[in-house]
């Protein structure tokens, strides 16, 4: 029992290594892990030494967080929607755009006409 108990954890061990050292040269990473991974799972590690290339598959990198300038967004929308005085700017603070039903029809902001 205890033999396979070892030969189960050794090959375990030996396919994570595998795994480890396949990602790692895909990615193009380079390090004391990719060595150690490298070692830990010989001899199936010279075949992806030899058949996968270096930085076959680079990092794939997250979106950039904007959450910021989408918070920025909702609260100049909820300004204008609401009537709100000042909106702010990237410069200081401007205020909003007027929306008069009465200057479609030509005439002023003070001007009503019976």
């Amino acid at each position: 029992m205890d033999q396979l108990l070892q030969w189960l954890v050794g090959a375990v061990v030996w396919l994570v290594a595998n795994v480890v050292y396949l990602d790692m040269k895909r990615q193009g990473e380079h390090g004391l892990l990719r060595w150690v991974a490298f070692w830990m799972g010989t001899p199936t590690t010279w075949a992806t030494l030899l058949l996968v290339r270096e930085g076959s598959q680079p990092k794939v990198r997250g979106a950039p967080d904007d959450d910021a300038h989408l918070l920025e967004e909702i609260r100049r929308d909820r300004m204008l929607r609401d009537g709100g005085g000042l909106l702010p700017t990237d410069g200081g603070t401007r205020p909003p755009e007027e929306h008069d039903s009465t200057r479609s029809s030509g005439q002023g902001p003070g001007e009503h006409h019976p």
